[in-house]
């Protein structure tokens, strides 16, 4: 039943709505952080190194990079920033299970930028351009 109620929250969130999401879990870098509201969400326009447990890593997918040490570091910056706090966010589309989302911290500072910032995740430039993310400041 959890399941299915948390399911339908991540899919009742459309492209371009907004939405507030407490963070109550960072998987890695970029997501997904786990929302105590439901929804799992993907940072949008980065990419993080990832777990080598990870499917694009078990299945040697061109473009990761994989490397549990490291991947580990971005996880802890990302919770750094996000854990136990509340997020501001816009949906820009899907992946998966989860809602690739532009969010901005209480600050006012863009999660996107914050986590290139801290050297948890870079650019990931073609969705970047799509999502029409623009510059850091």
């Amino acid at each position: 039943m959890i399941l299915a109620t948390l399911l339908l929250a991540a899919a009742q969130v459309t492209t371009g709505q907004s939405f507030t999401c407490t963070v109550i879990r960072v998987h890695d870098g970029d997501g997904p952080l786990h929302c105590r509201e439901g929804m799992k969400i993907r940072i949008a326009g980065v990419q993080a190194v990832d777990f080598e447990s990870a499917s694009p890593c078990r299945e040697r997918k061109p473009g990761y990079v994989c490397d549990d040490r490291r991947a580990q570091a971005a996880q802890r910056i990302t919770a750094g920033l996000t854990l136990n706090k509340r997020l501001t966010c816009t949906s820009v589309g899907r992946s998966y299970d989860r809602v690739v989302a532009r969010c901005w911290l209480s600050d006012n500072r863009s999660l996107s930028c914050a986590v290139i910032a801290r050297g948890a995740a870079t650019r990931w430039e073609s969705f970047w351009r799509e999502y029409r993310m623009g510059e850091c400041r």
